[in-house]
C-alpha cells in the first residue's frame, strides 16, 4: 500500500527485541523501492564446498553493514568456485577457500585474504567504497 502511495505509516511487530523491527521495517521499505541508502548483505547458506568459518563472518560484516548509509551491495560466500559468479552484482565480496578468502569487486577477484583477516580487510574495502 506505501509503494502505491495509499497511508504514510506502516508497522512492524516481532516477538522479538523491538530494535530488530527498525531492521525489519528498512528491508520492507528497500524492497518496495521507498528507502535507499541501506546496504544489502548477500550470503549463501553453506554447503560441502564450504571451507571457511563463514556464517561468523557473515554475522559480523551483517552487523558492520548496520552502520552505513549506503546502497552498497556486499557478499559473504562461501566458496570460490560459485561464489564470485553467484554474488556477480554485488560491489564487493570475499569468496571463501582452504582458510582464506577471495576478495572481489564488480565480480573480479582481487586478491587472497587470509581467513583471520577477511572481516578486517572486508570492513576496510567497504569503507573505501563510500
Amino acid at each position: 500500500m506505501l509503494n502505491s502511495g495509499i497511508g504514510d505509516t506502516m508497522r512492524v511487530s516481532l516477538s522479538d527485541n523491538p530494535v530488530k523491527e527498525i531492521k525489519v521495517a528498512k528491508e520492507i521499505l528497500k524492497d518496495c523501492n521507498l528507502y535507499h541508502k541501506s546496504p544489502t548483505l548477500i550470503a549463501c547458506p553453506t554447503c560441502g564446498r564450504t571451507q571457511i568459518d563463514l556464517i561468523p563472518i557473515a554475522k559480523q560484516i551483517e552487523e558492520f553493514l548496520q552502520t552505513i548509509s549506503s546502497d552498497i551491495k556486499v557478499a559473504v560466500m562461501g566458496c570460490a568456485v560459485n561464489g564470485p559468479g553467484e554474488a556477480k552484482d554485488a560491489d564487493i565480496g570475499i569468496a571463501g577457500g582452504i582458510k582464506e578468502g577471495l576478495l572481489f569487486k564488480k565480480g573480479k577477484i582481487i586478491k587472497k585474504v587470509k581467513q583471520e583477516k577477511i572481516v578486517e580487510v572486508l570492513k576496510e574495502e567497504i569503507l573505501k567504497m563510500l
